[in-house]
């Protein structure tokens, strides 16, 4: 007794096996950033609302394989199964999405013809869920979707935690301003993981931003006081640009939208609104004092830091003591550029800085601004005299020869050029000292001191000064009595 088998129909059999997970690998239900944030919060709820997910996606995405084998290789009877879904920790990837039988080996490049005509994408919805999406050939074929978000679960936690925090704590402060509310609170033992430290909620027009019980108060004020509310105000108001982007690792979606809108300007309000002791009402005190001694002109001051021996002191222009202090930062960070050094320079954590409206330089009766050091500081002085629109002297004494600065139209600022190259451009006004290199465009005012170089341009202004010297501090130059003979335009 024989038995024939046809040959030709047993090699139109195909069995596969197909393994979805590898589909999604990094962004899927179960191994995702939601599924992240959802297992790191503790949130079983949502946690088995994704592995459900997971089964669902696994399901749809082998009827869409099914679907696009049979459309891409009709005459192959195909024999697919798919595991039961387990989470990688749990049950190893494969090494493709589709793993052929052995017999079937010689299939494998069909197999990839077809798992190349899928596509899983996750996509997050306007009404708050996320979808996972099966698609062939631009059309969806199917999906799998859960009520909750990256953002939802973040929002939930912060909001459970408020109310165990308010339940557990007692409220030792609770201050409002422009929308905001921060509650302070002495954590109960269930809140509380850190000795020492206080609970705060801070809610934004009713929305939970901030809420945990990890803030250590100074030990130098009492924990109720104002004091204490204005330095966990600080601690909540930091925002991207004020310190290193690793600060903002573990915040919430909604917490870095809401540090780069205007809530931490406003949470400076709120601080502002403090009726007690605190640093600001300090520094408006001492800013309001000195003040009172000036008549709001605006006039030279000399900005120095108190307790910082790594930044520079500057001359600069101002109506007020306070005014002179906000532009410091400003220069700092020009300066930095200029020679190059990295220091930790955090504007709302700069070190005191004392202000002086005396020993400041001057030349001809104008006031000195700071030396330059090259471009960067270059444009702020001169961008700086030009807001105050005044009368002012701009010292480039220490620039390295190899620089080379473009004068732009400075307005009232007079640049004095020494062992640089320049190009004023109209409405520059230049004093080109020893050794400058400095071509005069149309427009432009230079004046000529012994061993410069000026190539003027047709319509410049160039003149002949007296020979002046550099004096020992600022690059200030001292008075002289003008001699000033005009070589024409």
């Amino acid at each position: 007794m024989s038995i024939n088998i046809d040959q030709a129909a047993e090699n139109d059999v195909v069995t596969v096996v197909l393994d979805p997970r590898v589909a999604y690998r990094g962004f899927g239900p179960d191994d995702g950033p939601l599924a992240t944030v959802a297992r790191n919060l503790g949130a079983e709820e949502v946690t088995q609302d994704l592995a459900d997910a997971a089964e669902q996606l696994d399901f749809a995405y082998q009827r869409a394989w099914q679907t696009a084998a049979a459309r891409i290789a009709p005459d192959v009877a195909w024999n697919v199964s798919t595991p039961y879904h387990q989470r990688a920790e749990e049950s190893p990837l494969l090494a493709a999405v589709a793993v052929a039988g052995r017999e079937d080996r010689a299939q494998t490049a069909l197999l990839e013809q077809v798992t190349a005509a899928l596509a899983v994408e996750a996509e997050t919805l306007s009404f708050g869920a996320t979808r996972w999406v099966v698609v062939d050939g631009g059309r969806m074929v199917g999906c799998a979707t859960v009520a909750h978000t990256v953002m939802s679960v973040q929002d939930q936690h912060l909001i459970e935690t408020a109310a165990r925090i308010r339940v557990d704590g007692e409220l030792l402060r609770a201050v409002e301003a422009e929308g905001l509310r921060l509650e302070l609170f002495e954590p109960g033992a269930e809140s509380q993981r850190d000795a020492g430290a206080l609970g705060y909620v801070l809610t934004d027009r009713g929305t939970v931003i901030f809420a945990a019980a990890d803030f250590r108060p100074s030990p130098l004020h009492a924990i109720d006081t104002d004091r204490t509310v204005e330095a966990l105000a600080e601690f909540l108001a930091v925002k991207p640009g004020d310190t290193d982007s690793e600060y903002f690792a573990t915040y919430t979606e909604r917490q870095r939208l809401w540090a780069e809108s205007d809530g931490p300007s406003r949470l400076y309000g709120l601080i502002a609104d403090l009726p007690g002791d605190t640093e600001f009402n300090a520094q408006m005190a001492a800013d309001a004092e000195l003040a009172a001694e000036h008549s709001g002109e605006v006039r030279a001051w000399h900005v120095r830091p108190l307790d910082r021996t790594d930044l520079p002191p500057v001359d600069l222009l101002a109506d007020s003591p306070s005014n002179a202090r906000a532009q410091y930062p400003a220069y700092v960070a020009a300066w930095m550029e200029d020679t190059g050094r990295e220091l930790d320079f955090d504007d709302d954590l700069f070190p005191a800085l004392g202000v002086d409206a005396g020993d400041v330089m001057l030349h001809r009766g104008q006031p000195v601004v700071a030396p330059v050091r090259g471009q960067a500081t270059l444009d702020w002085a001169v961008e700086h005299v030009n807001h105050w629109a005044t009368e002012a002297y701009i010292a480039t004494d220490l620039i390295p020869t190899r620089v080379t600065l473009a004068i732009p139209a400075t307005g009232t600022a007079t640049v004095a050029m020494r062992n640089a190259t320049a190009v004023a451009h109209a409405g520059a006004r230049v004093e080109a000292h020893h050794r400058a290199r400095v071509t005069a465009l149309p427009d432009s005012e230079i004046q000529i001191h012994p061993g410069a170089a000026v190539n003027r341009q047709p319509g410049s202004h160039v003149a002949l000064a007296p020979e002046a010297r550099m004096p020992q501090r600022g690059g200030a130059f001292r008075d002289g009595a003008p001699r000033n003979l005009a070589c024409g335009r």
